[in-house]
Parts: structure tokens; sequence; C-alpha cells
């Protein structure tokens, strides 16, 4: 159903439309959108994918729940979309006032749904993912995502970026890529490690946004290297190494492989940036955590890299699969209820808890790591190291 019928068949849905930037009697409106009514009960829900297929990849998939269902219902639809479409946002109305909510926050909005209810605005997977929308969220939250000294949590910001860092063991590794920078910390910690040893590393980094890439450089000019590169770029076409230039010996990537719109051309890309015996550190968030998975149970919207997310145990089989041999993992960030109290922590409590946090943290990764990473389901995030083998051992 296109939008202009959507909002014809039901009036009370051209608030939304018009939220959306689909006027209602709009004949042209962006790609068409798809509107799926369920009942209370969710009766269709198992259909949900096979009815959405009609709408258009740059258009919007609207789901109307009858009643007043749940926050854990919504979650439900969302899963049944995933990962074709991404929930975007939730409408709802409440005693004749529609509310909007999305991750970043709640607003009232002229209007009401007939019949009341809620709707779940989705979005395609590819859309949310396309390399255009996350530059521009990635130069929106670059200077939030850098981590500021001396306010509360930021010791502990650093630690986790250390810790990833660490895993590459103990190396005077001479040229270092940092495989989807951010703020570039993890590799700026790979490349002291190795300056600490006698090192003079030559630190490499590209991130898809230009203002963290630019944060990054002054990041690891601050920290006192001298030998580096950043370029943008993204992991399914990574800009190191360019034309004529090696792999590297020592490639860092956290956090990265969860906002990987093509895994198969981003797992190749990381390949090809490592040299022949080089070693290789990867790690990201863990969704099948007790508190990720609380998350996706109870929250009808989450941000995209944690559905997109990925468990170490299918990382470790892509990576073997192109020629990797693994050789140690571990946990790190306890879940749920640490975030919770890291956030209370930072935002009410000026740091009180951020010692003690931090230590049941640094222990619990420590264990994690000296017992193979047997206890995953603990920690919110992994990170495994792995060495590429040469063309001969992979021969043989």
């Amino acid at each position: 159903m296109s939008a202009t019928q959507a909002s014809a068949a039901r009036p009370g849905f051209a608030a939304v439309l018009a939220d959306l930037g689909l006027e209602a009697g709009s004949a042209g409106a962006p790609g068409g959108t798809a509107l799926v009514a369920l009942d209370a009960r969710l009766a269709g829900l198992s259909e949900l994918r096979a009815r959405a297929r009609d709408a258009a990849a740059d258009g919007w998939l609207l789901v109307h729940v009858a009643g007043a269902p749940s926050d854990a219902d919504l979650a439900r639809v969302r899963d049944a979309a995933w990962p074709d479409w991404h929930a975007s946002a939730v409408y709802r109305d409440a005693r004749g006032v529609l509310e909007r909510r999305t991750l970043e926050g709640r607003a009232s909005l002229a209007g009401s749904l007939e019949p009341a209810g809620a709707v779940l605005a989705l979005r395609r997977r590819a859309a949310v993912l396309a390399p255009s929308a996350t530059v521009a969220k990635f130069d929106r939250n670059a200077a939030g995502w850098n981590g500021e000294p001396g306010r509360p949590g930021y010791a502990h910001f650093r630690w986790m970026r250390r810790f990833v860092a660490d895993l590459a063991g103990p190396h005077r590794a001479r040229r270092i890529l940092d495989f989807g920078c951010g703020a570039g910390w993890v590799g700026i910690e790979a490349a002291l490690a190795a300056v600490a040893r006698g090192g003079a590393p030559e630190l490499a980094f590209f991130d898809p946004s230009p203002e963290m890439v630019r944060i990054a450089e002054s990041n690891a000019r601050a920290a006192g290297l001298a030998r580096l590169v950043g370029r943008t770029g993204f992991g399914e076409e990574p800009p190191f190494p360019g034309p004529g230039e090696a792999p590297y010996d020592l490639v860092l990537s956290s956090g990265v492989v969860s906002f990987a719109r093509d895994r198969e051309a981003w797992f190749d890309g990381l390949a090809r940036a490592v040299l022949e015996g080089g070693t290789l550190v990867i790690g990201d968030i863990h969704p099948g955590s007790k508190g990720m998975a609380r998350r996706r149970r109870e929250k009808p919207l989450l941000p995209i890299r944690e559905m997109n997310g990925m468990r170490r145990e299918e990382a470790r089989a892509e990576l073997e699969r192109r020629g990797f041999r693994f050789e140690c993992w571990s946990g790190y960030q306890l879940t749920d209820p640490v975030p919770q109290w890291n956030h209370l922590d930072a935002t009410r409590l000026g740091g009180a808890l951020g010692p003690a946090l931090l230590a049941w943290n640094r222990r619990a990764a420590a264990r994690s790591l000296a017992r193979g990473g047997a206890d995953q389901d603990r920690f919110d995030s992994w990170a495994m190291r792995l060495v590429r083998a040469s063309a001969h051992a992979r021969r043989e």
C-alpha cells in the first residue's frame, strides 16, 4: 500500500506520515510506504516479512499494532522485520496525544492514531547503513565519542581501548593499522606499547567520518606519535593498504564490524590489510550477553549496531575461512547492571563509583582471558587475537 493509499484508508495516520516527511495526500512519497496492520494479539506476525516485500528499498514500512501493545510486543515486531528492516521510531496514541519516541528522545505531535494503538516505523537496513548516512551520523557524534579527560568515566573509556590494544601481546610492530579508528585510541595504545619496547612504529588509521579522522590524528599527535597517516574510507573498500603499499604487521579493529553493511566484503577488506604472519586483533559487542539479550527483548528501539552485531564465533569462522589462525579471546566490559551503574556514576554521582567499577571490570576481563573466554555471556563485548597464516602454511 502506498503512503497515499495508507493515509486515505486510515486518516489517523496522517500525522505519522507528515512527521516522516510523507505528507498525507502527496503522490510523490519517496519510494512508497508499506502499511501492515496487526491486531492486539499480533496475529500475522510470522507473515510480516513476506507481506513487507512490496515496500520499496528507499521507502518506509509502518506496522500498526492495535490496542495498547507493550514495548516487548513491539520488540517482537521489530525482530520479525529484521534483518531487512530496522526500527527507527515508535508512535503511540496516549489519551488523544500522539507521542513519537526515537533513540534521541520523545516528542508530542498534533494528531492521533485511528484506530488507537502504536505504529512502529522501520527503514530498510541497507538505507540505515548506507555510506552517506553513516558518515553523517559519525561526523555528528564524533566529539561525544572521543571521551573527555577529567570527566567521570574517562578512565574506563581509555581502559577498554587499552585492553583491546594489549590483546596484541608484547610486540614491536613496525606498521600498525587501526581499521575503523573512531577517535583513534585503540591504535594509539598499540603504537605506544611498541614505542615502550623500543620501536618506532608507523600508525595508519581510517574511518568513514572525516571528523573522526581529524580527531584521531589530533589524539595521536598529542600522545607523542609522529609517524602517522589517516584517510577516510569504509572496511568494505579500505583505503589501506593503498596501491603499491604493503599490508600491516599489526591490524586492530574494535567496534567496527557491527556497522558493516556487507560482511563478506568487510572481512575480505580486513584480511587484505594483514601481512602474512601478521597479527589481527578484532573486538565488538556481544549480542548474546545477559544485558544485550534483555535490551533486545524489552526495547523496541535499539542502535543499528546492536541489531547488526555478531557473535565472536561467527567472526572467528569468517577469519579462519580467510586463512587466519585463532590464538585467544576474552570478554571485557561486564554486562547488566554494570553499564547502567557506570552511566549513573558518570551522570549523577560525579565518578564516586568509577574506581571500584573499573577495578571490577579489569579483574573480570583478566580472569576471562586467563580462562580462554569461557564466560563470555557475562560481558557486553568480546575481543580476540588471530595470526594470518602464510601462503605456504595455507597450502599444507
